[in-house]
């Protein structure tokens, strides 16, 4: 599988850019010359008010300090314009471009819209899958070619006999946007690029499966001093549930209860009770765990 490129650490050779700091080395800096033309001609005057911010030296070092600032964040966009991982639009387009891969149409556009085009995020994601697609039958192959044939496919998972347990068969399962259905014509899409001959290998049996909807509500309690709003509180608890709730929703993902519950505290929440869901949502290799309806209610404690 492809690694998850968001829990790199940031390349050290991207700077990180301080104005302060740039502005005393540039005094400190002047400071050191400054002396050094006084030792070569004594009738300079001496040059001690760079703390004055009407003091010419201090009135430069603001501009060169903007001017650097400007310049040391041109060299970290050209860093993160060559960096897979964070470059974007059409710098990446350029960076997948290398491997034969390239940004898909998910709506064509008319005369009167524009085109909708394959998220960065997406387009990432399909171009590190695309080191394995000469392995035919691989994981990371099917899935390649399942995400390219459906563009808004929100997730897709490859299961074989360490799952299931029948010799020589692949189930594909596939979900939609919010996890939704896939449509029979989204779902012949995908059938249709995975049992390609350049893709499954023979005496492979490939079936494309749309995933279980395991729809989940959430109902529950927080619990929030006197003194803040308690309901700009609740909504944002809400928002922090529905948010973990959400990032979970992958095939074959488990939800447990308190992953919600620690999702909903926030400074000014001091308790969390869910009534529901009241077991954790297991892990099912066929099944999509999706956020259903959510119904929270505030008490003021004090």
């Amino acid at each position: 599988m492809a690694i998850d490129t968001s829990r790199l650490p940031p390349p050290t050779i991207i700077e990180t850019l301080d104005y302060e700091t740039l502005q005393t080395a540039f005094l400190d800096r002047f400071a050191v010359a400054w002396a050094t033309e006084r030792v070569k001609d004594p009738t300079l005057p001496e040059w001690n008010v760079g703390g004055l911010e009407t003091d010419p030296a201090a009135i430069v070092s603001e501009a060169w300090t903007y001017l650097r600032l400007l310049d040391r964040q041109r060299v970290n966009d050209v860093i993160r314009a060559v960096l897979a991982p964070l470059a974007a639009g059409d710098d990446l387009d350029n960076i997948v471009a290398r491997i034969g891969v390239e940004r898909l149409t998910v709506v064509a556009g008319t005369d009167t819209t524009e085109a909708v085009m394959e998220t960065d995020a997406r387009l990432l994601q399909r171009y590190l899958l695309a080191f394995t697609r000469p392995a035919a039958g691989s994981t990371d192959r099917y899935l390649y070619e399942a995400m390219t044939a459906w563009p808004t496919m929100l997730a897709g998972r490859v299961n074989g006999r360490s799952v299931h347990g029948r010799k020589g068969d692949v189930d594909i399962v596939i979900a939609g946007p919010d996890g939704r259905d896939a449509t029979d014509e989204e779902l012949a899409a995908v059938r249709t690029a995975c049992t390609s001959t350049s893709v499954k290998p023979e005496a492979t049996s490939v079936s494309v499966l749309r995933a279980t909807r395991n729809v989940y509500d959430m109902v529950g309690r927080v619990t929030v001093p006197s003194g803040p709003d308690a309901e700009a509180v609740r909504l944002e608890a809400v928002a922090r549930i529905l948010a973990a709730g959400a990032a979970r929703m992958t095939i074959g993902a488990e939800v447990p209860v308190n992953a919600l519950e620690g999702a909903a505290y926030g400074t000014s929440v001091t308790r969390v009770d869910l009534t529901a869901p009241a077991a954790d949502i297991a892990a099912d290799p066929y099944a999509i765990p999706v956020p259903g309806q959510i119904s929270l209610t505030v008490e003021v404690s004090g």
